[in-house]
């Protein structure tokens, strides 16, 4: 086995989780007299402290992880970094499709992914860098016999002797390199250049290089030219924000798919897969251009993972829409389209994108509520939104009125058009 010692004990006593449950659900309102009470029951300052960090921590993770969080232990950064569970039921089912029965999960975190694929009965073999998060990950795994939790450089790897509890050689890998700086235990901002996550963008291609199957989660701004050849590239959108692109190498990757969109329902415990695109062509410069049409009756916004992975042309053609504009990640039709990768707006006229001539659409239309999406403008829908609404009053009598604005730009240069669509979902 890679010489890489298990994690240690996580650092809380019987006495103490027992009392962190009863801390759970944290309410910020009660917290000093919460510390009064621990300090009455002989907790020091640091303990009660510690306590109450992990009783919050525990009650933000239950929107990632449900009932699963009350069991688990957490560090600032981890929780704000942990893949909810849904989204890492999604990465393990890849796992399990290929017929694969263990994975190494290298640079694990707090484990979000190693308990999903502990869930789906893999043997899981987590290596953590940090010995204090590593004790928590071996905690949070506790209750899975086939999950072991090492401590070690991930780039020190050994995959010939890398293996599981039973000692058999893992069979998969799985990473997901740091992309954030992290400073005094929270993250500050996130790094953009491939060679500085932690491990390196070279280091997971020499792992591929060796063809053991492997997944990489990285952030879905991915440049497409990044990608190397030969990986199924997928990116993932969950309650309708794009929150990955997965790299599947080797026998993870699907034969015949480069590019694929894959829309996970809203619910951040239970993974429900809406819809898949896929393309076997790894870029679009291959593909037929679509075609560009006036505004139809209906304008179709199609999913971010689907633009993510640049598969709007492929979807157009599904669900027999065109292009406003070939720059613009918006579709036209004269009929809805029903499909999870976009959503429908049935289109009720358009008006210049000009802030005078909006606030009196406004008044005159008596909107109350307001939604706006824009591509291929520079605005920001809240601001502008704030500007139309102020002032705005509901009659005495008079309905609630909602209404839809979607910004967007047609044609290029002096040319180009700066429209807002007036909309309401079909």
């Amino acid at each position: 086995m890679t010489s890489f010692p298990r994690a240690g004990a996580q650092p809380f006593s019987a006495d103490q989780l027992a009392v962190l449950d009863q801390l759970v659900p944290y309410q910020p309102a009660d917290s000093l007299q919460a510390v009064s009470k621990l300090r009455t029951r002989g907790f020091s300052a640091e303990d009660s402290s510690a306590l109450l960090t992990q009783a919050r921590l525990q009650t933000l993770g239950a929107t990632k992880f449900g009932v699963t969080a009350s069991q688990m232990l957490f560090t600032e950064a981890g929780y704000e970094q942990a893949t909810r569970a849904a989204v890492a039921d999604h990465h393990a089912a890849r796992f399990r499709a290929a017929g694969l029965t263990s994975v190494a999960d290298l640079g694990c975190g707090l484990g979000a992914d190693s308990l999903a694929f502990a869930r789906a009965g893999l043997a899981v073999t987590s290596v953590e860098l940090d010995p204090a998060t590593a004790a928590l990950t071996a905690h949070n795994l506790s209750p899975y016999p086939v999950a072991q939790v090492l401590v070690g450089d991930v780039e020190q790897v050994d995959l010939n002797t890398l293996a599981t509890v039973t000692g058999e050689r893992v069979s998969a890998l799985w990473l997901d390199p740091a992309r954030r700086e992290v400073e005094g235990g929270s993250t500050t901002s996130r790094i953009f250049d491939p060679e500085a996550f932690s491990p390196p963008f070279s280091y997971l291609e020499k792992l591929a290089a060796t063809g053991i199957p492997m997944g990489v989660k990285l952030g879905p701004a991915l440049p497409h030219e990044a990608i190397p050849s030969g990986v199924e590239a997928e990116w993932v959108s969950h309650g309708g924000s794009v929150v990955e692109v997965v790299l599947w190498f080797n026998a993870l990757a699907r034969p015949g798919v480069a590019r694929s969109a894959t829309v996970l329902g809203a619910d951040a415990v239970t993974r429900q897969v809406l819809g898949e695109m896929t393309s076997p062509l790894p870029t679009i410069a291959d593909e037929e251009p679509l075609e560009v049409t006036d505004l139809g009756a209906y304008l179709i916004e199609p999913d971010g993972a689907v633009v993510r992975s640049h598969l709007v042309a492929d979807f157009a053609r599904t669900v027999g829409a065109t292009l406003l504009d070939e720059n613009i990640a918006y579709l036209t039709s004269e009929s809805p389209a029903v499909s999870p990768l976009g959503r429908t707006y049935r289109v009720l006229g358009t008006l210049p994108l000009n802030e005078k001539k909006l606030r009196h659409w406004v008044k005159e239309e008596g909107i109350t509520a307001l939604t706006i999406k824009k591509r291929g403008v520079d605005v920001v829908p809240e601001k502008l939104r704030a500007s139309l609404l102020a002032g705005v009053k509901k009659k005495k009598g008079a309905p609630h009125r909602e209404s839809t604005l979607v910004l967007t730009r047609l044609g290029q240069g002096t040319d180009s058009q700066r429209l807002a669509i007036w909309a309401e979902p079909a």
